[in-house]
């Protein structure tokens, strides 16, 4: 979805308590696929997402306490969740993440776009860590310009310096 007119039908509001089971259902979600594969009952299940959850909340925020922690909003219903830090030499994408009904629809490309202007006109690059078996999200980043800058045993580092030099 190129179109600018797209713009206007998505916006970012900051993360509030309120919105603390919208993001867990969110993170819940995007991990089934990987849980499922672990044969575990549906309370192990539940047990090990909070888990991941709590420690992942707590480890962004000592890893990065200036990032901007959004919550999508399209049609006027939360759609997903955006983490930002904006740094002098850098801006990062902590994450980003679609609801499933939300899913193939451009938000995230969009989203990242909006990312990529500020980036060109801060003259600082973009970058993310996205996990090696999430192909989706690195099909996504590699057209949208991204090039892998370094990896380890779980995730490519991706780097977008589209700015002018």
């Amino acid at each position: 979805m190129e179109s600018n007119d797209r713009d206007t039908d998505v916006t970012l509001r900051p993360a509030a308590a309120d919105d603390a089971a919208f993001l867990y259902e969110l993170y819940a979600e995007t991990r089934q696929a990987e849980v499922a594969m672990f044969g575990w009952d549906a309370a192990s299940v539940e047990a090990f997402l909070r888990m991941q959850f709590d420690m992942r909340t707590r480890a962004y925020a000592m890893q990065y306490p200036q990032a901007e922690d959004h919550v999508m909003i399209v049609d006027g219903r939360p759609a997903g969740r955006m983490i930002v830090d904006r740094r002098d030499d850098a801006i990062v994408l902590i994450d980003i993440a679609v609801a499933g009904t939300f899913r193939q629809r451009g938000i995230a490309s969009l989203l990242i776009r909006r990312l990529q202007r500020e980036s060109a006109a801060a003259r600082v690059p973009l970058t993310l860590h996205v996990d090696r078996s999430n192909q989706n999200a690195f099909s996504l980043y590699q057209r949208l310009g991204f090039e892998i800058s370094g990896e380890d045993q779980i995730q490519f580092s991706m780097r977008w310096d589209g700015h002018p030099r």
